[in-house]
C-alpha cells in the first residue's frame, strides 16, 4: 500500500486529522495539553496506543476524552504480532545494547546495565568477549545487526492500519527504551507519504534510552541541549529539529494555589510552621531504596541538627515506586507525612491531582530530591531545589547525563551537597530566605531549559503550530532502500519460508 491518504490539506488553517502515537497512557500527563489544544483549535485527534494496562486514573481520563468532539482512540498490537515480531525485538534490543557499549557511554554504567538486561542472554555472553568490545569490531557488529534489522520484511498490516486512519500527520512519542520499535512507524509513514513529527517527552529521553534509528520529518525538543543531543547522539539533521520549550510545564506557570492553612490541615501538618517537600523519583536500583534512605538516613540527619530538629517534612512518593514506599514505615515521626499514601499516589493528570501536586510544592519552603522531573517543576513554581547526594544514588545521578543539567544550566538550578552538614546549611539558608543568588539562577535555568523564547512565551502554542505547519507541507518522497537491504530481505524471507515449511513437515 502506498500513496498519501485520500484527503488533502488545504493551506490556511484547515481542519486536520492528527494521529498521536503513545506507547501507553502513562504519557497522558505530558500530552493531555497537546490533545486538548489540538481539539480546541478545531482538529480531530486519534489516539493510538500500544498497552492496555490502564490505571483507574487513566481509564477515567480516557472516558472523559471520549466525550470531546473530534477525539477517537484505538489500541494497536500490530507490531507485536506475526512471525517477525520476536526477531525484530531481538535485533533491536541487541543493537541498542551494543550501541550503549560505545565510547559515548563510558562511565554511564546504569544505562549500559539497563540495555544489557534487555538483550538476549546469548548476546550478553557474546559481548563479554574483550575482542568484540574493541571499538572497530563493536562498531562493525552494530552496523551489521542494524542492516539485518532494516532488512526485515515491512509490516504491511501496520501500513494498512495507518492508512485507514487517514492522518494528515502522525505525531509520535517514542517509548525510547532499549528495543523500542517506534522507527517502524516512521518507515511505514514514509512509504505512505504521511509526515511524521516526533515529540521528545522528557528531559532524559535523548541521552539515556535508545538510539533513534530513523529520522522523522520533524523532531520537537525543549531546548538547545536536547537539540545538541539529537544531532550528536542520534544524527538527526539540524534542519529537522524545532525548539518549542517544555509544554508539559506550561500549566504550572500561572496556576493559583489553594489556601495554605486548609491544605496543611488536610494532610496533617501544622500550617504555622514551614515544611520541606521531598519529591520521589523513579530511580535506578541502589543499595537502599529511596524510601529506605529517606526514613533511615536523611530524616535522622536533619533531626540531628538542633536548628532543623522540628522541621516538618512532606514526602511525595513517585507512582512507579509506590511498592517501595509502602514497604517502609514512617510511624513515630511526628513531623513527617507521606502524602498521598503510596497506594493512592498517581501522576497529576486530572484537576484534583494537579491541584494537590502544585499545592504541595507551592506551600513548601524548599524541595529536595535525587533526580526527578518534579525538581524542574519546583523551579517553575518558584521553590528552591536541593539534591540529595549519596553513594546509593550514584547510578541515578553521576551514572546519567541529564542530571548534570540540574547542576550546570543557568549556573545551576539545584543546591547539591556532598556532606550532611553542607546539605543542612543549604537547606536552612533556603528556609530562612538567605539564598540570594538562587532566584537569578532559577530564572536563567528556566529560560535556557524550559522556555527558550522567554518566560512569557508558553511552549504549547509553539508545539501545536509546529504540528499544523508540518501537516500542511507537501507530501514527502518515498525513501529509497539500498540494494543490500533489498537483497538481504529476500534472503530472510526465503529462510523464514524454509524454516516454516520444515516445522510443518516435522509435525
Amino acid at each position: 500500500m502506498s500513496g498519501r491518504p485520500r484527503h488533502e490539506v488545504a493551506p490556511g488553517g484547515s481542519r486536520l486529522r492528527v494521529v498521536l502515537l503513545l506507547r501507553s497512557l502513562g504519557y497522558v500527563r505530558l500530552f493531555d495539553p497537546v490533545i486538548r489544544g489540538l481539539l480546541a483549535r478545531g482538529h480531530e485527534v486519534h489516539l493510538l496506543h500500544e498497552r492496555d494496562d490502564y490505571t483507574e486514573q487513566e481509564k477515567a481520563w480516557l472516558r472523559a476524552l471520549e466525550r470531546e468532539p473530534g477525539f477517537t482512540w484505538t489500541l494497536t498490537t500490530t507490531l507485536y504480532r506475526g512471525g517477525w515480531a520476536e526477531v525484530a525485538k531481538l535485533l533491536r534490543r541487541s543493537t541498542d545494547y551494543i550501541h550503549f557499549l560505545g565510547p559515548g557511554f563510558r562511565g554511564a554504567d546504569a544505562l549500559v546495565s539497563r540495555a544489557e538486561s534487555r538483550a538476549h542472554p546469548r548476546v550478553r555472553r557474546l559481548m563479554r568477549l574483550r575482542a568484540l568490545r574493541a571499538e572497530p569490531i563493536r562498531s562493525r557488529l552494530w552496523r551489521m545487526l542494524d542492516l539485518i534489522e532494516r532488512s526485515l520484511p515491512r509490516s504491511r498490516e501496520l501500513e494498512a492500519e495507518l492508512a485507514a486512519l487517514e492522518p494528515h500527520v502522525l505525531v509520535l512519542v517514542p517509548h525510547l527504551m532499549p528495543g523500542g520499535r517506534h522507527s517502524e512507524y516512521i518507515r511505514a509513514c514514509a512509504m505512505l507519504r504521511i509526515p511524521t513529527c516526533m515529540c521528545i517527552a522528557s528531559w532524559d529521553n535523548l541521552s539515556s534510552k535508545q538510539l533513534l534509528r530513523d529520522a522523522p520529518d520533524r523532531v520537537v525538543v525543549w531546548n538547545r541541549f536536547q537539540r545538541d543531543e539529537a544531532i550528536r547522539l542520534h544524527a538527526i539533521p539540524e534542519d529537522r529539529i524545532v525548539l518549542t520549550g517544555a509544554q508539559s510545564f506550561d500549566q504550572w506557570f500561572d496556576r493559583v494555589p489553594t489556601d495554605r492553612e486548609a491544605f496543611c490541615r488536610r494532610i496533617g501538618l501544622d500550617p504555622i510552621r514551614p515544611y520541606v517537600l521531598f519529591v520521589g523519583g523513579a530511580l535506578f536500583p541502589g543499595a537502599d531504596t529511596e524510601a529506605e534512605y529517606v526514613r533511615s538516613v536523611w530524616i535522622p540527619e536533619l533531626q540531628a541538627d538542633p536548628r532543623l530538629a522540628g522541621l516538618q517534612v512532606l514526602a511525595r512518593p513517585h507512582p512507579r515506586r509506590r511498592e517501595q514506599w509502602a514497604a517502609v514505615s514512617f510511624q513515630g515521626l511526628d513531623h513527617v507525612r507521606v502524602w498521598p499514601s503510596p497506594s493512592l499516589v498517581s501522576m497529576p493528570v486530572d484537576e484534583e491531582t494537579r491541584a494537590d501536586f502544585f499545592d504541595a510544592i507551592h506551600h513548601s519552603a524548599a524541595v529536595v530530591g535525587v533526580n526527578t522531573t518534579a525538581m524542574i517543576e519546583a523551579a517553575v513554581v518558584g521553590r528552591p531545589v536541593h539534591a540529595l547526594r549519596a553513594p546509593t544514588f550514584s547510578d541515578s545521578q553521576g551514572g546519567t547525563y541529564h542530571f548534570d543539567y540540574l547542576l550546570d544550566v543557568g549556573g545551576g538550578l539545584v543546591d547539591s551537597a556532598e556532606t550532611a552538614e553542607e546539605h543542612r546549611d543549604q537547606l536552612l539558608d533556603s528556609i530562612e530566605g538567605r539564598d540570594d543568588g538562587w532566584e537569578a539562577r532559577r530564572i536563567r535555568f528556566l529560560v535556557e531549559f524550559v522556555r527558550p523564547y522567554g518566560l512569557e512565551v508558553a511552549a504549547l502554542p509553539l508545539l501545536l503550530a509546529s504540528i499544523e505547519d508540518l501537516a500542511e507541507r507537501p507530501s514527502i518522497q518515498r525513501p529509497s532502500e539500498s540494494l543490500a537491504v533489498r537483497l538481504l530481505r529476500l534472503v530472510l524471507r526465503g529462510g523464514f519460508a524454509v524454516a516454516r515449511r520444515g516445522r510443518r513437515l516435522r509435525t
